[in-house]
């Protein structure tokens, strides 16, 4: 019923009623088993390969298997050992179309510890059978291919080969993904991994990718070779202090020399170059450190390699996105504070270390920055030597570091927080001068205005910062409390109040003449008669109150020019 299903929906897609696109018949589906995942990420039924009746094999082959598969995206193989394996057990995990149908993969373990991984963007569908080849030699080649292709799919190789016993499959999510196994061999139909055979008719083209399958190494040399990053164009570069993240968006090109990849163009048809077939050979695997995490993540973004006859390589990349972690340094002058995020990247080997060019690194014009921007980056060379990072043989790893300089942009800050500050202090400082509602009001409106900023202020300030605008605050604070109080006082004595006694040094003090010219106190000149005479108690208040107001307009001109 499924293959009629299938045949019909063919048709109406305009794919024919025979063949789908990479020319699978109906007659070759019929001669395999199905089984249909369609439960997750789950390993159910595991099929014994020496129960197989299609399993054959040769001296130089461990597993050969021929299958097809019928799904929207993800479609996973695990060759085991055994029939029950858990996620860090030792096997083959396979996986076509993973990442939304954009990569394929070959792992040694169930998610994770790659071997080799590949862009195939959309080469599942949920129409057309895909046709799948198999085979793992005893000396630890890998391929999958697709029948009908002249070159893998993906190749990778292992020099601890796992024993395989057991075949499995299963989908992700939702998916549902149809397996078609235990299929025999077409004769008329030869795979990529058959063609691969010697034959006198091939082009100087494919006699040249034949023999570099053949004789290039998939491990990394026991030369030195450095992996030398040319050019480094960053996109986007956002901090978030709350979070102590940083978040980089980059595009990458790298060069290397590998001298195990060699040819003599005259013996390949003049050919000097290259484009693509990185899986022919070892490419280098970039890795960043995150030290919230205490891991290394690969920078995956093999899109464009090409090498030439001579063994350089240069690879350019897609847009790499990191995230790392990077505290926020404590600091008392925010919001113009600063802070420095490392990008630590390294290599896998000790013979192959990374180097940055010294003018590799650069911005998009484009680029998109948070409320954090880069004033400036640095380069550095790191020996990691935390046993978390070492190298697989246990020395230290060599890591280039990019070190941004941030400066927190405050044009926000200016307008949204610190304009509300200086009029409401302003607006105090004039209450000062006023008298009665007038007095009462303007100070009223000023210490509101002054509180609310400071509510708003706190919500962005992190809590392990205490800036100084908060001093200036508290200043300001104290200052509209103090103007009530005075005009409080004044009022009381205007009511209440006498007269100073004569010749007393109160009375010496407020009468004297420059003193009064200064807080505009009537009088100032007539001092000698002034000090013999009572002087009111409200002319003192008078003077603290002009005190006050110079007081708090010199913190206001401080927090101007130290720049809060």
């Amino acid at each position: 019923m499924w293959l009629l299903a299938l045949a019909i929906v063919s048709i109406l897609v305009g794919f024919g009623s025979a063949e789908s696109k990479y020319n699978v018949t109906y007659a070759d589906l019929d001669k395999c088993k199905q089984y249909n995942a369609v439960s997750g990420y789950n390993y159910h039924a595991y099929f014994k390969l020496e129960d197989l009746d299609n399993h054959n094999l040769d001296n130089e082959t461990v597993v050969n298997l021929r299958l097809f598969v019928v799904a929207a995206k993800d479609a996973h193989v695990l060759l085991s050992d055994s029939d029950s394996n858990g996620p860090d057990s030792q096997v083959y995990e396979i996986v076509i179309g993973a990442g939304a149908n954009t990569f394929s993969e070959i792992r040694k373990q169930r998610k994770k510890n790659p071997l080799k991984t590949k862009s195939t963007k959309g080469v599942l569908s949920p129409i057309d059978p895909l046709p799948l080849r198999i085979r793992i030699t005893r000396q630890g080649l890998i391929e999958v291919g697709i029948e009908g292709q002249d070159l893998p799919l993906m190749s990778a190789t292992d020099k601890s080969i796992i024993e395989v016993k057991y075949l499995s499959f299963s989908s992700w999510g939702s998916t549902m993904a149809k397996w078609f196994y235990d299929c025999p061999s077409d004769d008329e139909s030869t795979t990529e991994l058959e063609e691969m055979n010697p034959i006198k008719d091939l082009t100087p083209r494919e006699k040249l990718l034949y023999e570099l399958q053949l004789n290039t190494s998939f491990t990394a040399p026991d030369f030195y070779t450095e992996i030398y990053i040319k050019q480094l164009v960053f996109t986007r570069v956002s901090y978030d202090s709350w979070k102590n993240t940083l978040e980089a968006r980059f595009f990458l090109r790298a060069t290397w020399n590998d001298n195990r990849t060699i040819w003599v163009p005259e013996d390949y048809g003049n050919i000097t170059r290259l484009v693509g077939f990185q899986y022919l050979t070892w490419n280098p695997s970039i890795f960043i450190r995150d030290d919230a995490e205490a891991k290394l993540f690969e920078l995956y973004g093999l899109d464009h390699v090409s090498f030439t006859h001579d063994g350089r390589f240069e690879w350019l990349s897609k847009e790499i996105s990191t995230e790392t972690y990077c505290p926020l340094r404590e600091s008392p002058d925010w919001p113009f504070e600063t802070n420095e995020c490392d990008l630590a990247m390294a290599t896998d080997h000790a013979t192959a270390p990374l180097k940055l060019a010294s003018d590799a690194v650069s911005f998009h014009p484009n680029i998109i920055q948070s409320d954090w921007n880069v004033d400036k980056i640095t380069k550095h060379e790191f020996v990691n030597t935390h046993e978390l990072f070492s190298l697989k043989d246990g020395t230290p790893r060599v890591e280039s570091v990019l070190r941004l300089h941030l400066r927190r942009n405050n044009e926000f800050y200016d307008t949204v927080l610190y304009a509300p500050y200086f009029v409401a202090s302003v607006m105090i400082l004039v209450a000062f001068w006023l008298d009665g509602m007038h007095r009462i009001l303007v100070n009223t409106f000023g210490t509101v205005m002054l509180i609310a900023t400071f509510l708003q202020i706190s919500v962005f300030v992190p809590a392990t910062m205490n800036p100084k605008i908060f001093t200036f605050f508290h200043y300001s604070l104290y200052f509209s409390f103090i103007c009530i109080l005075l005009f409080i006082l004044d009022k009381c004595l205007q009511t209440y109040g006498g007269k100073v006694a004569p010749d007393s040094c109160l009375t010496h003090l407020i009468s004297y003449p420059y003193l009064r010219i200064a807080f505009r106190l009537d009088g100032g000149s007539n001092y000698d008669s002034l000090h013999r005479k009572n002087i009111e108690k409200r002319d003192f208040v008078t003077i603290l109150d002009r005190v006050a107001f110079l007081v708090l307009a010199a913190i206001l001109v401080v927090s101007i020019f130290k720049k809060i």
